[in-house]
């Protein structure tokens, strides 16, 4: 019997955008380049998106990831908010209200700040697909582009008030995910985008980050043809940039994780083999979808013709996976919880899985 103990589950939230527009009739389409994040322009929003998040924690979820996925300078601008400064404050207020959801949980839960692919924020979306636009095309493009949006929400600021609001933000945050990654050269970018942000608040408070990738498609591959070992080097590779607290798999089939999972951990133990290191916590949230896919172009979730339906529960399916996952006492710990049409029901029907282990 191995003397390793068990790592612990940790129970993450469930698909917001897909809660709002099922459960709150918000409609997001091109007129709402922010999609969940345009509720951050306004009060009504803002009160909409706290009912959501407070949902899930009511339903037992440990972790909040704010309403940020998708939220951008370009996005602001497109929506109206074209000062950067107000920009900033609109995306700060999703840390807010993530923070107030978290404490509704009997000893205070954490909240993660949620960074999407450079692609979420494109319209279309393109971050199950990968293709950018020639801007957005190299690792020192995207690093770019993601420190700046990462610095928003960092201390800092031109006076008084804007510090004090930096400050407020940062010291609410208790991890950082970098989402739905799809390119390699976007997983690089982060850790180099985390390097330089320690770099900046030196003394201050380091949060802790993770990554997670998005494979959409029917093999073991990225959007941009990435094998796992591929990814697995970018994401936790010496001398690639800051390492991440933890690694994994979001927007995926639930279908498909049980195989990247054992993917992802052979391909790291070889790397630790070759290059040293310990491991890291696993991340994944997979959709909740039943066949249904998600078309970036009219931002509706459609049935195609020949899509498979699981018999088996969500939580069911998730829970096992993680479960034998866990058995194999790899990793650091497990946060598990959904992504796109994960509700609170679901994420309360694993919390009391969990619960009775």
């Amino acid at each position: 019997m191995s003397t390793t103990p068990l790592p612990p589950l940790i129970l993450l939230d469930g698909g917001l955008g897909t809660t709002l527009a099922d459960r709150y009739n918000c409609i997001f389409d091109h007129s709402t380049p922010l999609w969940s994040s345009h509720l951050l322009l306004s009060g009504e929003g803002s009160a909409t998106l706290r009912d959501a998040q407070g949902a899930f924690v009511e339903k037992g979820a440990d972790v909040v990831l704010s309403a940020t996925y998708q939220a951008s300078f370009e996005g602001c601008r497109a929506s109206g908010v074209g000062d950067e400064r107000e920009a900033g404050v609109c995306m700060r207020r999703g840390v807010e209200i993530a923070r107030a959801a978290a404490e509704q949980r009997e000893g205070g839960g954490k909240v993660a700040l949620s960074l999407g692919a450079y692609g979420a924020t494109m319209v279309p979306g393109q971050e199950y697909s990968g293709a950018y636009d020639a801007e957005h095309c190299s690792v020192e493009q995207l690093r770019e582009w993601h420190f700046r949006r990462l610095e928003a929400f960092m201390p800092g600021g031109e006076d008084e008030v804007e510090k004090k609001e930096r400050m407020a933000c940062w010291d609410s945050v208790d991890y950082v995910a970098f989402e739905t990654l799809p390119r390699v050269d976007e997983v690089l970018a982060v850790r180099q985008v985390v390097e330089k942000g320690y770099g900046i608040v030196g003394g201050e408070k380091v949060v802790e980050f993770w990554i997670a990738c998005v494979f959409p498609g029917e093999g073991n591959v990225l959007p941009d043809g990435s094998t796992i070992k591929q990814v697995v080097g970018a994401m936790l590779g010496k001398g690639k940039g800051a390492r991440p607290m933890g690694v994994g798999i979001n927007c995926t089939r639930v279908g498909k994780v049980e195989g990247l999972v054992v993917e992802f951990e052979r391909e790291i133990g070889e790397l630790f083999e070759r290059e040293g290191g310990e491991w890291p916590s696993l991340v994944v949230y997979p959709d909740g979808t039943r066949g249904e896919v998600y078309d970036t172009t009219t931002k509706e979730w459609v049935k195609k013709g020949g899509a498979k339906e699981s018999l088996i529960p969500w939580d069911e399916e998730t829970f096992e996976i993680v479960s034998r996952c866990r058995e194999r006492r790899l990793w650091k710990s497990i946060f598990v919880g959904g992504c796109c049409k994960t509700t609170p029901d679901d994420i309360g029907k694993l919390r009391k899985r969990i619960d009775e282990l």
